[in-house]
């Protein structure tokens, strides 16, 4: 699964050879991915009812790593907020849980590519 971002393009073209930028760009995005997790979390509890903004916080994720070439995860989620755009589900504990697996798939991948980045700083 490691294939998914091309590290050395990734390094090369995206962040210019700047490894402290690609590293905080990294960084950055795995810090988003824990702060939508957090707040749609909230969002699951039952007192907060509020599906636009689960919603829109799924919309962005998805396109978020869907230019990260997690393309499989932002089909599925793509698919759970279609759902909630229709009204066929509510953002209750179990899309929640479905939701979450796929958020810390690309956490715990990101992880992954830190780690390789990390090794390749001597070879770059």
């Amino acid at each position: 699964m490691t294939d998914r971002i091309n590290v050395d393009y990734f390094y090369k073209e995206v962040c210019d050879s700047d490894y402290d930028f690609m590293l905080k760009t990294i960084n950055g995005f795995n810090e988003y991915s824990l702060s939508i997790l957090n707040t749609l979390r909230e969002l699951s509890e039952p007192q907060n009812k509020d599906r636009q903004e689960a919603v829109q916080l799924i919309h962005m994720f998805c396109g978020s790593i869907g230019l990260l070439g997690f393309a499989e995860q932002a089909h599925e989620l793509s698919q759970f907020e279609n759902q909630l755009r229709q009204g066929t589900v509510q953002y209750d504990e179990s899309l929640h849980n479905n939701v979450s697996r796929l958020v810390r798939a690309v956490s715990t991948e990101l992880d992954k590519y830190l780690s390789i980045i990390k090794r390749r700083k001597d070879v770059w």
